[in-house]
């Protein structure tokens, strides 16, 4: 494959179709071959043609890990659309957010997610009351003047959306030399996700299909992945890791994704041992829950390979489990370090790696990008060992953030990208990352931004300000904690600010902790001081990382 011609999304699935004589997806005992996966694609994507969607297009999709994730992705990438990816455990807030700043032309959604609780459709009414009813078959909405299609995959739906089966009935009558008539550029934005954004307000990334196939490419030739390998998916497609890491990844190499709708430890263990899993990557919690399961044992795990741990940093301790082939999961696993305008990992530790490197650094930048530290103050680059921010540049960097320019301009400057990181460049190009240049929370691994959780608070009627910091936790790496000074002469208790921000964001933004105070520690110019606040919440509910 040459290094002048990526491919765009709908060819990865139209070569793996060709050649590939594994199973795309196995998931919930459904298998289904890439010639099936890509029929269910075209037919889908020809139903988008006949309701009048087309190149350019941004389609939102809100659902679990799914096959239907991936037929819809996948038909929205060949009509020459944008794939807008919602977080599945968004509230309506979120919802509409996405909705209205995407300007998205149709949502593509599941009726609902058994296995959390969920009911999508009762979410989407409150957010798109127009759903109740039906208007000459498609969305008018004044609220989202964009917004003409609601698609649904599943057993129910209102009279203003569409079901699915419906969409592939329309797309019948549409002649497949239609959809093979649009021809894809690899420059051609494919996906936005959104990062939050440290004004409050999340950012919509664009990604092209140039981006995807560049680090897809580099992920294959990192952990020498193959057609024949099978990849556990614990991870959201709707994440950067889940989208690259797992769709593109999988069609480019042809191999086979064995899909999980929602993490649990213990069903991962039953599926590596099940489907002979060869590549397990996810967040660090993921692992610490499968290493500490009390039926780790039970299982069979002599099948995993490789794989890579990310959006954390990995305790030593846990790494040695890891690798561990007698009495852990042996595998050679990789450490990455990313973030989503750089199309995921910009920097991974190699195979073989001894556990020092892969433990206190996060690799070697990957081939496509070259990096380089600069000092934040003076933009110069610093020499090697020296602390700076950590900035990239090359071909698999975002097109930018939808509607934002100057938010872009800032963040890619000169070609470089500034991720926002400090770190330290050793001798052999081994990066370690000391600390962040933005408030940053990541719990989990999803990227969570104080800014945003505090104009979501300044909505309560009782609170007068709040400030919210990062807390380090031994399973999601870190958690929430939010200082609340109420309004004069009212009460708060720490339960009724969970409370309001239930069902209102996601559960992962939810603060876990909550000190309620009459001031705010502040600079000489007002500023509110986080990092005593923050040395106040490590020492009260922080814990103490193995050594």
């Amino acid at each position: 494959m040459s290094v002048n011609n990526p491919l765009s999304l709908g060819a990865m699935l139209d070569a793996a179709a060709a050649r590939a004589d594994t199973p795309a997806i196995v998931f919930k005992d459904i298998r289904i071959s890439y010639a099936e996966l890509a029929a269910r694609a075209d037919a889908f994507a020809r139903g988008l043609l006949a309701l009048g969607l087309g190149p350019g297009d941004h389609v939102v999709i809100w659902m679990p890990n799914s096959i239907e994730w991936n037929v819809a992705n996948f038909a929205i990438a060949k009509i020459g659309a944008v794939t807008v990816t919602c977080n599945s455990r968004y509230k309506g807030v979120e919802l509409e957010y996405v909705l209205r700043q995407s300007d998205a032309k149709a949502l593509v959604m599941m009726d609902r997610l058994e296995t959390a609780g969920i009911d999508y459709r009762e979410i989407l009414r409150s957010v798109v009351p127009d759903v109740l009813w039906q208007q000459d078959r498609r969305i008018v909405s004044a609220k989202f003047p964009e917004l003409r299609h609601v698609i649904v995959f599943g057993a129910e739906h209102d009279p203003g959306c569409l079901g699915a089966d419906a969409v592939v009935r329309r797309g019948a009558k549409v002649a497949p030399g239609e959809l093979a008539k649009i021809r894809v550029a690899p420059e051609a934005p494919a996906a936005m996700l959104y990062t939050s954004g440290t004004t409050g307000a999340p950012k919509g990334c664009l990604l092209s299909h140039g981006n995807f196939w560049y680090k897809a490419r580099e992920y294959l030739a990192l952990h020498e992945w193959g057609p024949d390998d099978r990849c556990l998916v614990p991870v959201p497609y709707f994440h950067i890791f889940g989208a690259l890491g797992c769709i593109t990844a999988n069609a480019l190499a042809g191999s086979t994704q064995v899909v999980m709708e929602v993490f649990d430890p213990e069903e991962a263990l039953r599926l590596i041992e099940r489907e002979r899993v060869t590549i397990f990557s996810g967040v660090p919690t993921m692992f610490i829950t499968i290493l500490g399961h009390p039926g780790f044992r039970d299982y069979n795990l002599r099948s995993l390979r490789t794989g890579t741990i990310g959006a954390a940093p990995v305790p030593v301790e846990m790494m040695r489990k890891i690798l561990d082939r007698e009495h852990g999961l042996g595998m050679d696993a990789t450490v990455v370090y990313g973030l989503t305008e750089a199309t995921g990992g910009t920097h991974f530790t190699r195979l073989g790696d001894p556990i020092e490197q892969r433990v206190s650094t996060v690799g070697r930048v990957t081939p496509e990008l070259v990096d380089r530290i600069v000092d934040p103050t003076t933009g110069r680059e610093c020499a090697i060992g020296t602390e700076g921010e950590v900035c990239v540049k090359g071909p698999s960097l975002m097109l930018g953030y939808y509607k934002q320019p100057e938010a872009t301009a800032d963040k890619i400057r000169d070609g470089w990208l500034h991720t926002g990181d400090m770190g330290v460049k050793d001798a052999q190009g081994y990066l370690r990352i000391t600390g962040r240049l933005s408030d940053m929370i990541i719990v989990g691994g999803f990227n969570t931004y104080p800014a945003e959780i505090e104009n979501f608070y300044l909505r309560h009627p009782k609170i007068l300000d709040v400030s919210i910091v990062g807390v380090p936790d031994p399973v999601l790496g870190e958690v929430v904690m939010a200082f609340v000074i109420p309004k004069a002469g009212a009460s708060l208790t720490a339960q009724e600010i969970r409370d309001f921000a239930k069902d209102q964001i996601a559960n992962f933004k939810i603060p876990k902790y909550v000190e309620i105070v009459s001031e705010f520690p502040l600079t000489g110019s007002g500023k509110v001081q986080k990092f005593k606040q923050k040395a106040w919440a490590v020492e009260t509910y922080g814990f103490s990382a193995p050594a």
